[in-house]
């Protein structure tokens, strides 16, 4: 797999955690999708597009993401965790195959990207207090230590 596509799937995969992992009135539940405008990636380039949903049940989140690499390659794939910082499977990347989530508060939780059991990389995700917009900053797992602010808005 070349290496933007691995950047690109890792970026995808640290939005998709995209937080969200608490009651059906927790602002990150919902549909959002990526405002590339907004969006920063170091290195870039990042994804062409992406979109990530999130549900909850029960005190379990599982958060859905899809979209395209840099090189318009599809990707999809997801997780279902709790907040209670315990990792969990991730689906749909090379580069990760599992997240920890930690709710901070009601508008921010912390994740942790894990590969083969050592983290790779981690980020921080808050909902703005009009429950639209979503904003991801971290760095993840790629040789550069790549560093991303991905802005997502809210679509349902």
């Amino acid at each position: 797999m070349k290496r933007r596509t691995m950047v690109s799937v890792l970026s995808m995969v640290a939005s998709c955690f995209a937080a969200n992992l608490f009651a059906a009135d927790d602002p990150f539940n919902g549909v959002w999708k990526r405002n590339a405008a907004k969006s920063k990636y170091t290195p870039g380039p990042g994804p062409q597009d992406e979109t990530v949903t999130v549900t909850s049940e029960n005190g379990t989140y599982t958060v859905q993401f899809q979209g395209k690499t840099a090189e318009a390659e599809a990707i999809e794939g997801g997780y279902t965790a709790k907040d209670d910082g315990t990792p969990a499977s991730l689906t749909g990347s090379p580069v990760v195959d599992m997240i920890s989530v930690r709710k901070i508060n009601d508008r921010t939780v912390e994740r942790r990207l894990m590969k083969a059991g050592k983290t790779v990389g981690q980020d921080r995700a808050t909902v703005s207090p009009d429950g639209k917009t979503l904003t991801v900053t971290g760095s993840g797992p790629n040789p550069t230590a790549r560093k991303y602010t991905v802005v997502f808005d809210k679509q349902s």
